[in-house]
């Protein structure tokens, strides 16, 4: 068992200090120098798409690109290059070092000499979150900086809810601006539009049923702008700026995305987190080891410029990721302090208090997984004291719709003083267009609101659309 832990490090070791031995590799090698833009022929390419048919690695391109129909970016490139590497790891993992040809790592430590920046942007947290959101197509502006985008619309109306039952919508466009600034140095700009309160604006409660809505009203704005620098061979990275901590933190494979996954607000985080809006922010993250990453972040309580260090929100977290085989799982705790003033309904006093909580998310099979999460925070400081949440997501449910997604959510928050825990239940059905639309309709059942038995339960049905480029 020492022997098999120890590969994963071997390999990525062997990819790092080998660039030091082949400091020539292009000049020898002239045919696999990348430029700006790639055809299909070219040698790069073709190296890489022979990787991907050997070591199993399915749609490193676009199939477009395959059939000579388009052109792909370095960053495309480095994406692929990404994705093979994984794979390769896995091989290694699983069967040994032998398994995978010396001279297969030698190219791709090339590839990875001649794409350093690109492969440093790839690799971060935040580029892999966005490669998810919002699709793999990054359009370059110039060498240096890329830009994607999506677009999310939802309409929600209610049933059964006093004083009487709305129809709302709430939308939200995202344009993402990447820049390789040094060559461990990456700056991210998220310019964000949203428009619409929401339902949740006529329906008062703690779990939030419109995540992409919450209370923005109608807007532009920079979301996020901030500065990644990594070093000791991206093991280590320092991000500042313009943050949102929730990126960072209770992340979840299954429940973290409002725009492609559960609407509900507890579902795309703990509902007792407390962490604040994006605003002037710290995070640091070092890999302790291969399966296990740490985590410390601080953030300004309000998201505002002034006295950023006053009643602030501190969080400390430690990632473990299992595989199982080709099941992967990702098990999380974290510990945090909040420091912000009270509200009158979230928060009840001018204390800073203490909160910390789990979000785990486990791979059954190749299209089933499982999520949990739960948290919990000082009784006497808040309005609730403590989460949790359940559920799972199926892929491909309905014969001959394999990239379809079906998701199904449960969650309590325990509210103080009420008589009852306010209930959620989600139910979403995914249905992918293709590869830049989706349309997602999906029903709620709020049991409970605010804990209070004597309201009415209400039904929730929506409908969302998602567009990315």
């Amino acid at each position: 068992m020492k022997r098999i832990a120890w590969i994963p490090f071997l390999f990525v070791w062997t990819l790092s200090v080998s660039s030091f031995m082949v400091p020539g590799a292009f000049a020898l090698h002239p045919e696999l120098s990348i430029p700006d833009k790639v055809d299909v022929k070219h040698r790069a390419c073709q190296e890489i798409m022979r990787l991907a048919k050997k070591y199993d690695v399915e749609s490193v391109f676009p199939k477009e690109f395959e059939e000579g129909g388009t052109m792909c970016t370095r960053l495309d490139v480095a994406v692929a290059v990404e994705l093979v590497t994984e794979k390769m790891a896995e091989k290694a993992v699983k069967e040994g070092p032998t398994a995978v040809a010396r001279e297969d790592l030698e190219l791709l430590n090339n590839l990875k000499e001649e794409l350093r920046g690109e492969m440093l942007l790839v690799q971060t947290r935040t580029f892999q979150q966005r490669r998810e959101e919002l699709g793999t197509r990054l359009h370059a502006l110039t060498k240096n900086i890329t830009i994607s985008g999506g677009m999310t619309g939802v309409l929600q109306g209610s049933f059964d809810n006093k004083p009487k039952d709305h129809a709302d919508t709430a939308g939200r466009g995202d344009l993402v601006f990447n820049f390789k600034v040094a060559e461990n140095t990456i700056a991210v700009i998220d310019v964000e539009a949203t428009g619409g309160d929401g339902i949740d604006a006529n329906i008062a409660n703690f779990s939030l049923l419109n995540g992409v809505a919450g209370s923005t009203g109608d807007r532009v704005r920079f979301r996020e702008a901030w500065v990644e620098h990594a070093a000791f061979g991206d093991r280590l990275l320092l991000t500042a700026g313009k943050i949102d901590l929730t990126n960072y933190f209770d992340t979840n494979s299954v429940a973290n995305d409002e725009n492609s996954q559960f609407l509900a607000g507890a579902f795309v985080n703990s509902a007792i987190l407390g962490a604040p809006a994006p605003g002037p922010g710290i995070r640091l993250q070092a890999r302790l080891a291969e399966p296990l990453v740490f985590g410390i972040g601080y953030g300004s309580r309000d998201g505002d410029t002034a006295d950023v260090f006053d009643r602030g929100f501190g969080i400390a977290e430690l990632d473990c990721k299992t595989k199982f085989g080709e099941l992967e799982g990702n098990y999380r705790v974290y510990g945090a302090i909040d420091g912000s003033i009270p509200d009158g309904t979230v928060k009840l006093k001018a204390k800073s208090a203490f909160g910390a909580g789990i979000s785990i998310d486990q791979q059954l099979t190749g299209k089933l997984s499982i999520f949990g999460r739960y948290g919990w925070r000082e009784s006497d400081v808040y309005g609730t004291r403590s989460a949790w949440s359940t559920g799972f997501q199926h892929a491909g449910i309905i014969p001959g719709r394999m990239d379809d997604v079906t998701g199904f959510g449960y969650g309590q928050v325990k509210v103080v003083n009420a008589a009852s825990d306010e209930k959620l239940a989600e139910l979403y059905y995914k249905v992918k267009i293709n590869d830049q639309i989706a349309i997602t309709p999906l029903a709620q059942y709020l049991i409970n609101p605010e804990g209070d038995r004597e309201r009415n339960n209400v039904v929730v049905l929506g409908i969302r659309s998602q567009i990315t480029f």
